[in-house]
């Protein structure tokens, strides 16, 4: 009997190559996760990294070179072998042309393979929360040289038909209706318990959730079910159980800090004084979500500044600072645009919070949800927007924050340049214990609440309703896989192989 596992996602993919370009949220991202691996694996509930392709490393040289020991057994989905050479390339050409695994790749100086099964990452200067960086996020999964090598990646035809490493391969993809991707037979590293991985594109997130509670799907990713939806669970036929638990970033308004109007510090704050977050607040679900006025979760005990706080809703206060700034209305041709990704749907209550209040203010703006490629355009390629309602991923280390708020870092798509907040993330990064560290980023916070860098908003939950005829999510594993890592999920009943 053939065993499938389900997950229905409002997204279709447009392609299954995440180092090349950032499609987060859709079919494509998560086929990734299961596809590829990466060099180690890092969950937002747990800072230590685990395995992956890597089975043990050593930080060496006061955290200025790291050594990874790959898995000897690591084959391609072609039987081709996995080794540093693959590692090697991917992530030094990522680098070198820009596209998003490079991101989280800034300090890397130099990748080196010692031999086929031993790789260095050579960094520019100490940094102890590297690991975070390599192991968090799909984006710096590891591609086949061999297959990659040599050609234009916006063009490589292995971008629609991938050939990965994990316990996954694709076997059909029909856009619009669904993914569906084969366990790996023999694969070289734990043996998948189910079939078939099957991702139904059902673009009505209410239908999405509907589906698990009659058991025609078992999961749904994040951000399909919300709060104001949870009422579709009731009358629920098929076994399931609901996660709700507070998330692990939060969702805030960033500015776009290469237009003279945003390099105001008083423009900055009169917009920080303008937010009223007991309207946001009803959007909260006690001990799940809530708004927030921090520049950390509390969850990151070791590292949080509970006394770092945005600026208090003081209407008359930001009326004086935006006149003393200058700035009345949007501009003198254009209302400001706000533009938050439409694949986060619970940004959009948000955004038009936000722009009632501003208009409140005596802003006029205007706001819009932008599609994962509009995104990747408009705002991280071109800048071209004035504010933003972006998620931040703060756990479980600050340090994953980097690539977004320092100068150099090739996340920074709002046009950061903080020297002070530049200077913190860097004595972090060389600190060598874990309270050292934390004394950085509490000074860090300070300077983003000093500075009015941005304005945090809404510390945002997760709900995840799935079957429960499963076992082996990432809670259940201890976090050492990803959320969106179905490789050890198996029915209930059957022993892990």
């Amino acid at each position: 009997m053939t065993v499938d596992f389900i997950v229905a996602t409002p997204h279709d993919a447009l392609e299954f190559n995440d180092v090349y370009r950032n499609t987060t949220g859709s079919a494509g991202y998560l086929a990734c996760n299961n596809i590829y691996n990466r060099v180690i694996l890092n969950e937002w509930n747990e800072i230590n990294a685990f395995p992956d392709l890597a089975t043990h490393w050593e930080r060496l040289d006061g955290a200025r070179r790291w050594r990874f020991h790959l898995n000897h057994a690591a084959r391609w989905h072609d039987g081709e072998p996995l080794t540093a050479h693959d590692v090697v390339y991917t992530h030094l050409h990522a680098k070198e042309m820009g596209y998003t695994g490079g991101r989280f790749l800034r300090d890397v100086v130099d990748i080196v393979a010692v031999d086929d099964h031993t790789v260095d990452y050579h960094l520019s200067s100490p940094n102890s929360g590297f690991l975070v960086l390599l192991g968090n996020f799909i984006f710096t999964h590891i591609l086949p040289r061999h297959l990659y090598e040599g050609t234009n990646w916006a063009t490589n035809p292995h971008n629609l038909a991938p050939v990965g490493s994990g316990p996954f391969r694709l076997a059909e993809w029909v856009p619009g209706e669904h993914v569906i991707m084969e366990a790996v037979k023999n694969h070289w590293g734990p043996q998948p318990q189910i079939d078939r991985l099957i991702l139904k594109i059902v673009p009505d997130r209410d239908e999405c959730v509907r589906m698990v509670t009659r058991g025609e799907a078992h999961y749904f990713p994040q951000d399909t079910l919300t709060r104001d939806r949870l009422h579709l669970l009731d009358g629920a036929t098929a076994n399931i159980e609901l996660m709700q638990d507070p998330g692990p970033g939060m969702a805030l308004l960033d500015f776009n800090h290469t237009q003279p109007r945003w390099q105001d510090g008083r423009a900055r704050r009169a917009i920080a004084h303008a937010i009223n977050r007991a309207d946001i607040a009803a959007l909260g679900d006690p001990g799940v979500s809530q708004a927030w006025d921090h520049y950390l979760l509390a969850t990151s005990e070791w590292a949080f500044n509970p006394d770092a706080i945005a600026p208090a809703h003081d209407l008359d206060q930001a009326r004086a600072l935006l006149a003393e700034a200058g700035i009345t209305g949007g501009s003198s041709t254009a209302p400001l645009r706000l533009y938050y990704m439409d694949l986060f749907h619970g940004h959009r209550p948000l955004a038009e919070i936000i722009t009632s209040q501003l208009a409140a203010a005596g802003l006029d703006v205007e706001f819009r949800g932008l599609t994962s490629v509009e995104w990747a355009d408009q705002v991280t390629a071109r800048r071209d927007f004035d504010l933003i309602i972006v998620g931040g991923s703060m756990t479980p280390d600050p340090e994953i924050m980097s690539p977004k708020y320092t100068s150099d870092g090739q996340g920074n798509m709002a046009g950061h340049h903080n020297p002070d907040v530049d200077a913190a993330f860097v004595a972090a990064r060389e600190a060598t214990t874990l309270a050292e560290r934390g004394d950085h980023y509490r000074r860090l916070q300070a300077i983003w609440a000093r500075d009015t860098e941005w304005v945090p908003l809404f510390w945002y939950g997760t709900y995840f309703a799935r079957s429960t005829n499963f076992f082996g999510w990432s809670d259940q594993v201890g976090y050492s896989v990803p959320w969106w890592h179905w490789g050890r999920i198996r029915p209930v009943g059957t022993s892990p192989a």
